[in-house]
């Protein structure tokens, strides 16, 4: 089965379940980069028009580009962290205050797998596990929000990364929001189906006390 596995289409393969916190920091990680690749990646090739080829070519604006996927990233997951910490409220029950500073953790061990991009702070990592405490924090203030909201305000963060002049951005946020919004309903989606919340909170959390 696996050499069959290995032959198989990537869309015909089963996603894996999400059961430990290491599952949950490969989803966390992989969806907060597609994110941050994409918003800022296909926007650009939107807004260039059918002069993209010839400014994707150039060695600058693909430095830039990969200067600002980076830079998008830390919003893209925190973004992601409010997500995952609203779908696990309801299975944690009475644990759930405990779920910001686990998500966090999660957070400091997808961070820790990378080196700090070039021409970033050396404080840049310690910046992003901030701001996803933030965010995590600021959603303690009541039930978890819709997931269409979440993006909310972290979207202005994203797009302000967006490696072109302020002049020819002026009214294209809610390309960038819309995008933001969109795709994560479908990392919502993908997350319900994929994770054993139960599993994924007691190893989070540990188990309930009856």
């Amino acid at each position: 089965m696996g050499l069959l596995d290995s032959l198989l289409p990537e869309f015909l393969r089963k996603p894996p379940p999400i059961v430990t916190a290491v599952d949950l920091a490969d989803f966390m990680d992989s969806r907060a980069a597609f994110l941050a690749q994409k918003s800022i990646v296909e926007f650009c090739r939107v807004r260039a028009g059918v002069y993209w080829q010839k400014l994707f070519s150039e060695a600058d604006f693909h430095a830039a580009l990969s200067h600002s996927r980076w830079r998008a990233y830390p919003a893209c997951y925190a973004i992601m962290a409010e997500m995952v910490e609203g779908a696990l409220r309801e299975p944690a029950g009475n644990r759930q205050r405990g779920l910001p500073a686990a998500i966090e953790e999660v957070a400091r061990a997808s961070f820790a797998k990378y080196a700090v991009p070039d021409g970033s702070p050396e404080t840049f990592w310690e910046d992003a596990l901030a701001l996803t405490r933030e965010r995590l924090d600021a959603s303690q203030a009541g039930p978890p929000r819709p997931v269409r909201e979440i993006p909310k305000p972290l979207a202005r963060t994203v797009f302000e990364m967006v490696p072109m002049h302020p002049d020819f951005l002026s009214n294209d946020y809610d390309y960038i929001f819309n995008f933001l919004r969109m795709n994560l309903l479908r990392a919502n989606e993908d997350f319900l189906a994929q994770a054993d919340r139960a599993a994924l909170v007691d190893q989070l959390l540990g188990p309930a006390r009856h």
